[in-house]
């Protein structure tokens, strides 16, 4: 998947956020503030927190240093699984893109939804690649950006990488993963070719084998079924058809 200089790169890259911390901090004095500490594992206090969440009854402010966008959001009425769904998705949208493996392998309540972040992000930038006129430059580009991601998931399911560990990920994980039939089923999405087929295969690529790496880690290195992967990339091509169709409206 990679050349040994360009694996060693990003491999370098993504130990330094592997090896990270980071801290999440519950203030105020409700019973939902108690609730939402509960529930996400949290430290009681804003001291050393690089995320601090301000709880009252009805809603969050949500500030710190790991926060790119601070600000308030409301609290569902909802409680236990409905209620930690809203607020890691809340939480994981609203940080800095370098706090989010950290946050995710210290405070497993959040992981899914950080871990989606790292997924969209790295489909968005593809896209951009691919969308690009520079013949032959995308697929190494793009390459490079899904093997960060995968070592960024597996770090933040607290997998210990080391050179050979991140070989060995990258070459299991794309393994069979079939590039060529989900570009062709990508292409009968977005019909019209040119750069917005080649950035729709960055985005759904991208997107497909973020997900499929999830599951992986999940389930403690069990490959995912060709019937899931199969579930995945139609997911995945369908969200990149609705991604182009946004972008060429900008």
């Amino acid at each position: 998947m990679l050349g040994v200089r360009n694996l060693y790169r990003v491999f370098n890259e993504t130990r330094k956020a592997a090896r990270a911390q980071a801290s999440l901090g519950v203030i105020g004095d409700s019973a939902r503030a108690a609730e939402v500490a509960t529930l996400l594992g949290a430290q009681r206090g804003a001291k050393g927190a690089h995320v601090i969440l301000d709880v009252s009854e009805t809603g969050v402010t949500i500030s710190g240093r790991a926060v790119e966008d601070p600000g308030e959001f409301s609290l569902p009425a909802s409680s236990g699984g409905a209620l930690l769904d809203a607020l890691a998705h809340r939480i994981t949208r609203a940080l800095d893109e370098d706090y989010l493996v950290p946050l995710a392998k210290g405070y497993p309540p959040l992981r899914r939804a950080a871990c989606e972040e790292i997924i969209r992000h790295n489909a968005r930038q593809n896209a951009v690649v691919g969308a690009l006129p520079i013949p032959g430059a995308d697929m190494p580009v793009m390459t490079a950006n899904q093997a960060r991601m995968v070592l960024k998931l597996a770090a933040a399911y607290g997998e210990e990488l080391s050179m050979e560990r991140a070989r060995e990920l990258i070459g299991v994980l794309a393994a069979g993963f079939g590039l060529r039939a989900l570009s062709r089923q990508v292409v009968k999405l977005v019909p019209i070719g040119g750069w917005a087929a080649a950035a729709a295969i960055g985005y759904a690529g991208t997107l497909a084998m973020g997900r499929s790496t999830m599951l992986y880690f999940e389930r403690g290195g069990q490959k995912v079924g060709a019937e899931e992967m199969e579930v995945i990339k139609g997911r995945a091509a369908e969200e990149a058809k609705a991604f182009v169709s946004r972008f060429r409206r900008r």
